[in-house]
């Protein structure tokens, strides 16, 4: 990634002009972020590969600074219900990208950015990436919005693409909507909904789905990314499956500030499994 973005102008600009609009403030905690974005601290993930054994990649997480004691989905919330959501997650991201770019993200590890999708064509993300070198960053669909015209999304899509992004399907297997996507957009990594991943070591049923999917995106040229990997017995399983995997969750690493590493137990989780 390029440096950091042309700061919090353009994102907020948006939320300026859309306040004459609205017939009451906005909500304390959303009115303190706008006024200071650092007041945002996101926190990194890391996504390893069974295969190599190496971390290729972060999730960014939206956290607000701790004195605060709000959750971050309070921020959110709050932020839509006021009509100003597009640009508070806009605000989210360019946070995430600027403390990843400070802190030095390291050449050929990407970083993934959570984006709802009826955000993606909104001015206020197109403002804090039009202008970056995307070829590190990884846009993460949600499921927080329903897709009613996959035409309009795959155009949103390509601008990002054209700037050297990729793209990443949540909560794969999740639901109908989830499944949709895949056949829609087919992006560049399924994630696996985390709920599918518990004690996924001792369910034959859960296996085969990460095994089904696993194989889809490979033959589609995609990777699948499974979430939600606390137990190191789960950990271990999926180091013995063989499998093209990408994983994250607990059993890895919990997220913390740039930039946290594989735990001990992990390795050895692998290690034991035959893995890298």
């Amino acid at each position: 990634m390029r440096g950091p973005g042309h700061g919090a102008g353009a994102v907020l600009h948006g939320v300026r002009a859309a306040s004459p609009e609205r017939e009451r403030p906005l909500p304390r905690l959303v009115r303190d972020v706008i006024a200071d974005p650092t007041l945002l601290t996101p926190r990194y993930q890391p996504i390893l590969s069974l295969e190599s054994g190496q971390i290729v990649g972060f999730e960014a997480l939206a956290r607000v600074r701790a004195d605060l004691d709000h959750a971050p989905s309070s921020l959110f919330r709050e932020a839509r219900a006021s009509g100003v959501g597009p640009q508070i997650e806009a605000l989210a991201i360019q946070r995430a990208l600027d403390v990843a770019t400070t802190a030095g993200l390291a050449a050929g590890v990407f970083l993934s950015v959570n984006v709802s999708p009826l955000v993606l064509d909104h001015p206020a993300l197109w403002d804090v990436l039009r202008t970056r070198d995307l070829r590190q960053v990884v846009i993460e669909l949600t499921e927080d919005d329903a897709v009613d015209d996959y035409r309009l999304l795959r155009r949103a899509m390509r601008r990002y693409l054209a700037r050297g992004a990729r793209f990443a399907i949540d909560d794969t297997g999740a639901g109908f909507a989830s499944m949709r996507h895949l056949t829609e957009l087919w992006p560049a990594f399924f994630k696996l909904d985390a709920v599918l991943t518990h004690r996924l070591g001792r369910d034959e049923r859960r296996q085969a789905l990460v095994r089904a999917l696993a194989m889809l995106a490979r033959d589609v040229g995609a990777t699948l990314v499974v979430e939600g990997v606390e137990r190191p017995s789960d950990l271990a399983h999926l180091a013995r499956t063989g499998l093209p995997l990408l994983v994250q969750g607990y059993a890895i690493a919990r997220p913390g500030p740039p930039w946290p590493t594989t735990s001990r137990s992990a390795e050895r989780s692998i290690r034991d499994a035959g893995g890298a």
